[in-house]
């Protein structure tokens, strides 16, 4: 599923570049300040670029919409695309895995009440994070 949404995700969003990718990026002027770069980039190493710009926390989007703009052939995209989207989803899955079984190991070392206190204290956390962020807004 992760691999089928990745890949169908940025086959939409580059065909949104290809068709607005100017008039997309122009209403993001520091964005498009750094196209021209980004797109040289891409033309030179598009093999490399396309699968692992997924990895780029704040590209994930951007990307497929500035790879389009560049004019890079569909069927280029798809292949390296669909081969980063596979890549991606083990990688991600991978890590969630083995970052859950730590977890469980850990917590099964401790008491109930500990284990409680953890949880009360991540979920005041969280509800103190979105309050934070709630009143910047």
């Amino acid at each position: 599923m992760a691999v089928t949404g990745g890949f169908l995700s940025d086959q939409i969003l580059f065909y949104v570049g290809r068709r607005y990718g100017d008039r997309v990026l122009a209403r993001f002027p520091g964005v498009a300040a750094r196209v021209p770069r980004a797109q040289a980039l891409l033309r030179r190493w598009d093999v490399l670029a396309i699968p692992l710009v997924r990895f780029l926390y704040g590209m994930r989007i951007a990307a497929p919409i500035v790879i389009g703009a560049c004019g890079i052939a569909p069927w280029r995209l798809a292949l390296f695309d669909f081969i980063g989207a596979v890549l991606w989803a083990f990688v991600v899955a991978g890590l969630g895995y083995f970052a859950g079984q730590a977890v469980q190991r850990w917590i099964a070392h401790l008491d109930l009440a500990v284990v409680l206190a953890l949880m009360a204290a991540a979920l005041l956390a969280g509800t103190a994070w979105n309050i934070v962020r709630s009143r910047r807004r």
